[in-house]
């Protein structure tokens, strides 16, 4: 029996929709000042936290540090927060870990954070200037690991298992 054209073409938009889904959340190395290949630094910024405390980059030395882009629509952000501020618990006094949420703002950030009782930093890059400076290729969810002394290890888009962040966060300490 042969299938309708209809069918055919909804499977193969179906399977299309699959393979992007997959390519844009495979964790993927980039630069800090983009995907030039090489990893780069991050330029001090300071931002107002959603607890209204303010976090200054260049403050964080001698401790490892954690930035996580991320948005409330993006699922796999959504899903990987809670090993953040796992993170956040189990190394209170060797690494600084905020998720700053890049994108434009549909949803109330504070109310969605305050629904879910995490005790890491969250702020709001309202103006998008960070965004443009950390995560230019703007995939989502974006992670950066600075060491103790303030150099990048690691930078990539795509969602972190527990075990893969607390590895690089356990190396950057250890510098």
């Amino acid at each position: 029996m042969r299938k309708p054209v209809s069918a055919v073409l909804w499977t193969a938009a179906v399977l299309f929709l699959i393979a992007v889904m997959v390519f844009v959340n495979l964790p993927k190395k980039v630069a800090a000042g983009g995907d030039s290949g090489k990893e780069g630094d991050i330029p001090d910024f300071s931002i107002t936290c959603l607890d209204g405390t303010e976090f200054k980059l260049s403050e964080q030395r001698g401790k490892a540090v954690v930035i996580n882009l991320w948005a409330t629509w993006c699922i796999p952000c959504i899903d990987e927060i809670p090993d953040f501020d796992r993170l956040s618990r189990e190394y209170p006094d060797t690494v600084s870990v905020i998720a700053i949420h890049t994108d434009p703002v549909t949803d109330d950030v504070a109310e969605w954070v305050s629904g879910h009782g995490y005790d890491m930093l969250f702020a709001v890059d309202e103006e998008g200037r960070l965004s443009d400076i950390l995560n230019p290729s703007s995939v989502l969810p974006q992670t950066i690991v600075m060491d103790v002394d303030g150099n990048v290890v690691y930078n990539g888009t795509g969602s972190l298992e527990y075990e893969e962040l607390s590895n690089i966060v356990s190396g950057a300490v250890k510098r």
